[in-house]
């Protein structure tokens, strides 16, 4: 027991209860009596011997109030004896252990018998930094530590496909010299292999390496994503000395594809009019003349056209090449905004390259070049649009509309007359989807790989609650999904990619826009009203922004 207070402010006492509770005891003074101060009462406490004890909130506060107003002898808790604690934290992965220390309030600090109990209470045996944790326990201070590591996996590496033809990896038209200019005049000849030629190589995955935990237990890596070739593919076949390397198995055109090189026969044609009919081609197609109005030419690989193409309906699952223009009869579109019987009609998954091109719709899954001009035509390509070349008098959009996802480059946007031109980067809605769909996907797979992971190990740890082959099937399970998973995982990087390619789209214009040219870049729209030189358009922050 302590006591403290001149008599005439009565007599305060602190003392310690069953040597858990702090208590304060009063016995105001007789008569008049000087009032206490905080500072009085705090004096009175330091002095008591009991300052390392815990202390209420607000207690001395509550405390002063009471004596100068109580007029009774009382006695009230203020605070109590606590002992230092402990608690022993885990990282999520389970590879760290954290050892968080709290000092005594006038009790018993946390001894090292203590803390090793603990650890050993969770299990932890792996990677325990005693020199660590006795230091920790020794400072006496409230601290948090590392007090056991363990070994993360290390990752390993993806199966790969690589093509070894890197003429044909870009499937986009090729300049012909050192100063940048596409020739579009020696289209007939397409890229050839013979049988044999060897075309891509599989690289196998690598595994990562196993780690462990702070408990001593393996943690796999992450899965690996495996490649495979695709099976019978055209023209193709796997090495009978190598089974990682596709081969030629006939002479022909190369096209490379995500899983595999195809090798596709070439038709050749002089002409395709009345007398050739339409042509529908597994292969690719070189027409050495023109391609004339109403005629419909098809083909899986490369069309290249020697000539013009006219108001006819050309359709590619590679690239179209086109030495002369394309030209469409009338307006584009009727009044009901339905594709007119007369328009051109040109379509490729690859890329479009053409002189010109009138009153015409050319869709390309890459790019579009026009050396000359397009005029009232409706242009799309899955990469860019390019009209003209640097510093020439040609390259002029006029009328109609230019849609690309990641960029247009012209050298005049628009006409003096005002004709409306729209031109538009920046959207390619069906990445935006795919993508959506394949992260739902890979979610959904996450959270039944991780359901089928803890049934796994429930069974591992008591077999006998396991059904016959249970365990070993829904081992198989784990294995498909953790396939899947990763499968799911590249694609969403693959797609994240293209998405990020679409954020970095502009509009390059080299000499003039007109007015009444129509920009538009995202879900942004900047209406030009008058005339400008040079211009760069880019979406910053969400805005369109002009830079000349």
């Amino acid at each position: 027991m302590a006591d403290a207070g001149p008599q005439n402010r009565g007599r305060l006492t602190f003392s310690l209860e069953g040597g858990q509770k702090l208590l304060a005891s009063y016995t105001p003074a007789d008569g008049e009596k000087s009032p206490f101060t905080i500072g009085a009462i705090k004096q009175a406490f330091l002095a008591s011997g009991y300052a390392d004890h815990f202390i209420f909130d607000n207690a001395l506060e509550e405390l002063l109030t009471r004596c100068n107003t109580i007029t009774q002898p009382f006695t009230v808790a203020i605070g109590e004896r606590r002992d230092g604690t402990f608690a022993i934290r885990c990282s999520h992965d389970g590879v760290e252990a954290y050892l968080i220390i709290a000092p005594p309030w006038g009790g018993t600090p946390v001894s090292l018998d203590q803390v090793r109990r603990g650890l050993t209470e969770k299990k932890i045996v792996t990677g325990v930094r005693h020199a660590e944790i006795e230091a920790a326990v020794a400072s006496g201070r409230p601290q948090e530590i590392l007090a056991a590591s363990g070994c993360p996996p290390e990752p390993g590496t993806d199966g790969e496909l690589i093509s070894l033809l890197p003429e044909v990896k870009e499937r986009i038209p090729r300049c012909a010299g050192e100063d940048g200019i596409v020739d579009y005049r020696n289209l007939g000849e397409l890229v050839s292999v013979a049988a044999g030629t060897p075309l891509m190589r599989r690289i196998p995955p690598v595994p990562g390496t196993v780690g462990e935990s702070v408990f001593g237990k393996e943690i796999p890596p992450p899965p690996v994503a495996d490649v495979q070739f695709a099976q019978n593919p055209s023209g193709a076949e796997i090495s009978p000395d190598d089974p990682n390397l596709l081969v030629a198995a006939i002479a022909g055109q190369p096209v490379l594809a995500k899983d595999c090189v195809t090798v596709e026969p070439v038709l050749t044609m002089k002409s395709v009019d009345l007398s050739s009919g339409n042509l529908s081609f597994i292969g690719s197609i070189v027409v050495t003349g023109d391609i004339t109005a109403g005629m419909t030419v098809q083909a899986s690989g490369d069309i290249s056209v020697g000539g013009v193409v006219e108001a006819a309906k050309v359709e590619a699952g590679g690239n179209i090449e086109v030495n002369g223009g394309i030209i469409g009869q009338g307006e584009v579109r009727n009044a009901r905004g339905e594709l007119g019987e007369e328009t051109a009609r040109v379509s490729a998954k690859g890329s479009v390259t053409a002189l010109f091109t009138e009153n015409a719709v050319v869709t390309a899954g890459s790019d579009i070049l026009v050396q000359g001009f397009v005029m009232q035509s409706e242009l799309s390509a899955g990469n860019r649009i390019a009209v003209g070349e640097e510093g020439s008098q040609k390259g002029h959009i006029i009328g109609g509309s230019c849609q690309a996802v990641n960029r247009i480059q012209a050298i005049t946007l628009g006409s003096h007359a005002g004709v409306h031109t729209m031109v538009c980067v920046g959207v390619d809605p069906t990445v935006r989807e795919k993508f959506s769909t394949v992260k739902l996907k890979l979610q959904e797979k996450e959270r039944e790989l991780d359901e089928i992971t803890k049934k796994l190990s429930y069974f591992t740890e008591n077999p006998a609650k396991a059904l016959p082959n249970q365990v070993e099937k829904t081992r198989l399970d784990r294995e498909k999904l953790a396939t899947a998973v990763a499968e799911l995982s590249g694609e969403k990087k693959r797609l994240q990619k293209r998405l990020e390619r679409v954020a970095n789209a502009q509009i390059t214009v080299e000499r003039s826009v007109l007015s009444g040219v129509i920009i538009s870049i995202g879900t942004k729209a900047l209406q030009i009203v008058e005339d400008l030189g040079p211009t760069t358009f880019r979406l910053e922050e969400g805005e369109i922004v002009v830079s000349s």
